[in-house]
């Protein structure tokens, strides 16, 4: 698997610095709960969540029945995801692999997730291979949920620095951008009681349209775009958040 060195660095590192790696939540749970109101899921529903990080929609829907496999491509995530899984008593499969070309078999999901995962590769061409790779697990009639960052609330109130700071951490960010197509690069300084370091953080910018455009080409159609799970009313001009839910043609 070849990843950017900037990303091995921050999501091996400086993620769990940054965010921490809290347990299951009553949040994540609402969340989950909503998401699978949103795909319609069965008890028994097979859900890939891709770019899963620590395991926790994928905990949660598991707690609902789902048989759910975790894939992400950071040993560190997919580490604590099993200790929580342990402490949970909960039953998720978890994979070491790349959402750009994945080890599973055609048709073989109900449903395929992907919550704040999307946009990390270097080029427009990587992250649709992730959506048709999404697309070619699905059964006939599954569904994809994905949550990303509204590019476009971004690029039109965009700050040049951000700080942060919970748990006894600070964070200091610069942000940067380059356009054609848009991208955010955050030069992101963690220090504090889960320890100190420098990281780099890139994000591909999309707007609702150009996702629309992305799923439509590895044939999937978009059936509903929210700002929340809860089915709030999408704002391309004031949603922070695109929810966007996609099935095969």
């Amino acid at each position: 698997m070849t990843i950017p060195d900037w990303a091995h660095e921050y999501f091996e590192h400086g993620y769990a610095q940054r965010w921490g790696l809290p347990a299951l939540s009553d949040r994540v749970r609402d969340e989950a709960r909503d998401i699978s109101k949103l795909l319609q899921l069965s008890r028994s529903a097979r859900v890939v969540d891709l770019g899963c990080g620590h395991g926790r929609h994928a905990l949660a829907l598991a707690e609902l029945g789902c048989t759910v496999v975790g894939l992400d491509v950071s040993t560190m995530l997919l580490t604590r995801a099993r200790e929580l899984a342990s402490a949970a008593q909960a039953r998720v499969q978890w994979v070491r692999g790349d959402m750009r070309q994945l080890p599973f078999c055609d048709g073989c999901a109900n449903a395929a997730l992907i919550t704040d995962a999307f946009g990390f590769f270097e080029t427009d061409q990587e992250d649709a291979a992730v959506i048709g790779e999404a697309r070619r697990i699905l059964s006939a009639r599954g569904a994809l949920a994905m949550k990303i960052v509204n590019g476009a609330v971004v690029l039109a109130d965009f700050r040049d620095s951000e700080r942060e700071e919970r748990d006894g951490v600070e964070v200091a960010i610069s942000n940067s951008l380059t356009m054609d197509p848009p991208r955010l690069i955050q030069r992101v300084r963690v220090r504090g009681a889960r320890g100190e370091g420098h990281y780099e953080r890139r994000q591909r910018l999309y707007r609702v349209e150009d996702l629309k455009s992305i799923f439509e080409s590895v044939g999937l159609v978009v059936s509903a775009v929210f700002a929340n799970t809860e089915g709030a009313a999408f704002s391309s001009t004031a949603s922070g958040t695109i929810w966007i839910v996609a099935r095969p043609l």
